[in-house]
């Protein structure tokens, strides 16, 4: 018994053990990936907003609501909209929440009810109970809020509402937080002053200008060292976005030889069914792909391909491949036209330029024709018709009686036969000689379509799937693997070096699953890495990562050579400044003392309102320095966007006073008003440290 009762203790171990093995056999890749929740790292956090961490299931109800205030599901792009205005929705709530909590900013539910059924309807609540008059109805309202009373508190309509009259709470709270900072705004006297002397007072000045590009770089010699110590002193002007660069290649999923033939002998076979069977509309329906099956057209509607063809009631005619797809068609009856249709072909001389030489070689090519000649021919080889109409020896095809200008319409629409036209017809475009290749008729012809798309079969799409999955195997080294094995089997390979985390596109990659090989390259995948292979829209992609950036300030080595730009123009500018400093006199004596590269001019009607100097371009510096000065007074060298400047003013026109300034001011006022609501969104955003990682879930 002892033995029994060990065995049964050691099996009830191995049972659980089995057990556990199995569990982590399923799910272990999950439970024990960087991502997974119980090693305390939980990717189903989409941001982080004023300290709260935002949950992807929060932000997905969010979504879900605003989506169901669509007439129709959103397609991909506009879901790209919604979910912005979800997460919107979210710094909303929360970051400015928490700044209307501490001012004590609320709102009541006196005011709630007051945008929903009082005297203050919110318009996107109002716009859904209108009356005949176009008015929104209180008892509209009323009748709608009762309904869902009845409903109860658990039906989906009312969970609708619920959702909507927090987005309207939100969107009133945020309108009375803008509104209570945005009326602080407020320009003095002064300021009101000071913007119509920006407006209206002018100087005149005479400048010297040395810009850098003036100063070789053998000159100045900077070296890396001078590049770090820049970089190290303006750290904030190498702040960079995250960013990911790749390599990919492409294995695309496009129907074979096979693939068309095996299309052509199931329209064959479709041809025999369609010939024999008695419900023209149901058949049609049952087999076609394409969005119109039943048609009726005048000739011109015709498909080009059945120009030619003997069209007769019950006659079905195709397959007819183009486009990407094979049609036949059916002719189920024939009724008439209001208007008549005919064809005809033409060859024009334009007279735009000598009407005598135009109407000589008209007259002298319809002789030809009489004589015998071949009028597609001649049509090919003269006269000024389009490129296409000349290619197709002159015919214009089928058109509708009016579409042509007057006297050509006429000649073709009065013929009683097909042929040459004895004459040569003049219109506003020059000289016509036209053959009537169909005369007027108005038949129409009921059309049944059966259309089917030209796709990849399976065994297409897997051996795409199975050269990509081979090339992906044999790359699994690393880039240099993916590169050498590429240039070996001649695939070409795409780059695509600035990747952001929200990209919703990868050069020629379209599409929404492209989606997914950004997240990989942010979330899953590390310099030099190889991917599986992506099953894309139309084909199947494997991507190498080249670089990987993330958010803040780049490292030296990534932006040295902007950096050592940036100090080589300072040490153009010490340069400058050195050798300007030696050079004495006005500043045409001082131009030709320091030499080549100075120049000197004059600029009239200079304002604090420009950005720029005539024949220096951008300069903020020197401009604001030259109304800083008196009349004549001259400013020590500037050191400005682009170049080296000493402004001297030879004129200051100051604007008369005046009594009242209020225009100006309330320019102020309307400049700060117009910005106020995105600079309280970036300030409030700002101080909650809000952080967006929705481009790893989407």
């Amino acid at each position: 018994m002892a033995i029994i009762t060990k065995i049964r203790e050691k099996s009830g171990v191995a049972v659980g053990l089995i057990a556990i093995g199995l569990i982590l056999f399923m799910v272990g890749g999950d439970l024990l990936s960087p991502n997974s929740t119980l090693l305390g790292r939980n990717k189903q956090i989409v941001g982080v907003i004023g300290g709260d961490e935002i949950e992807l299931r929060e932000f997905t109800e969010i979504v879900d609501a605003i989506k169901a205030n669509y007439p129709t599901p959103p397609n991909e792009q506009q879901l790209q909209g919604v979910r912005q205005m979800a997460w919107n929705e979210l710094i909303y709530r929360v970051a400015y929440g928490q700044q209307m909590e501490d001012l004590g900013v609320t709102i009541s539910q006196e005011e709630l009810d007051d945008i929903i059924s009082g005297n203050n309807i919110d318009p996107q609540f109002g716009q859904y109970f209108r009356d005949s008059t176009g008015q929104v109805s209180k008892e509209n309202i009323q009748q709608y809020l009762s309904m869902l009373k009845q409903q109860g508190a658990n039906s989906q309509q009312y969970q609708q509402f619920l959702n909507f009259e927090q987005q309207l709470k939100t969107s009133r709270s945020r309108v009375k937080y803008e509104n209570l900072m945005s009326r602080t705004y407020y320009a003095s006297d002064l300021e009101g002053k000071k913007e119509y002397e920006k407006q209206n007072d002018k100087v005149e000045i005479a400048y010297l200008n040395v810009p850098f590009y003036a100063v070789a770089d053998s000159l100045v010699d900077v070296t890396d060292a001078d590049a770090k110590t820049y970089y190290s002193a303006h750290e904030e002007e190498f702040k960079r976005d995250a960013n990911r660069g790749i390599e990919f290649v492409s294995f695309k999923v496009e129907p074979s030889e096979v693939d068309k033939k095996n299309l052509e002998a199931e329209m064959k076979n479709l041809k025999r069914t369609f010939a024999t069977t008695s419900n023209d509309t149901a058949f049609v329906d049952s087999h076609s792909e394409g969005a119109t099956n039943l048609m009726t057209v005048n000739m011109t509607g015709v498909p080009t391909y059945m120009l030619n063809e003997d069209l007769q009631v019950g006659e079905i005619y195709g397959p007819y491949f183009a486009a990407g797809a094979s049609r036949i068609y059916k002719i189920t009856g024939t009724s008439e036209d209001t208007i008549y249709s005919a064809r005809a072909s033409h060859i024009l001389f334009k007279n735009d330029q000598d009407d005598a030489a135009a109407k000589k070689e008209a007259y002298a090519t319809l002789r030809k024709i009489q004589g015998g000649e071949n009028f597609e021919e001649l049509a090919k080889k003269t006269g000024d018709a389009a490129p296409t109409t000349k290619a197709n020896g002159g015919d214009l095809n089928w058109f509708t009686e009016g579409r042509m200008v007057k006297e050509f319409d006429k000649a073709v629409f009065s013929a009683r036969r097909t042929g040459l036209i004895s004459r040569v017809i003049k219109t506003q475009f020059g000289y016509h000689i036209i053959k009537v290749t169909e005369t007027k008729t108005k038949k129409m012809y009921d059309l049944a379509i059966v259309e089917k798309k030209l796709t990849p079969s399976d065994a297409t799409i897997n051996e795409a799937y199975r050269k990509a999955s081979v090339f992906a195997a044999k790359a699994k080294g690393g880039r240099s693997d993916f590169e050498k094995i590429a240039e070996e089997e001649k695939i070409f390979i795409e780059q695509a070096l600035t990747i952001a985390p929200t990209a919703t596109y990868i050069n020629s990659l379209r599409g929404n699953s492209v989606r997914q090989v950004i997240r990989w390259a942010y979330n899953e995948g590390s310099v030099n890495e190889v991917s599986e292979v992506f099953d894309l829209d139309d084909r199947f992609v494997v991507a190498t990562i080249l670089s990987a950036r993330e958010e803040g300030v780049a490292n030296f080595d990534a932006v040295k050579s902007e950096a050592k730009v940036q100090a080589t123009k300072q040490a153009k500018a010490e340069y400058i400044k050195n050798k300007l400093a030696g050079a004495k006199g006005d500043l045409a004596a001082m131009a030709k003392s320091y030499g080549n590269g100075a120049k000197t001019d004059i600029v009239s009607d200079l304002s604090l309102n420009d950005v720029s100097i005539q024949g220096i371009g951008i300069a903020p510096k020197a401009i604001g320095t030259a109304f800083g000065l008196k009349e004549g007074e001259q400013s020590a060298p500037i050191v400005d966007e682009n170049s080296v400047i000493i402004v001297k003013v030879r004129k200051a026109n100051k604007a008369l006073e005046t009594a009242d300034y209020t225009i100006y001011q309330r320019q102020v006022e309307g400049r700060y008003s117009r910005s106020a609501n995105y600079k309280i969104l970036e300030a409030v955003k700002d101080l909650s440290d809000v952080q967006d990682d929705r481009y790893k879930f989407f």
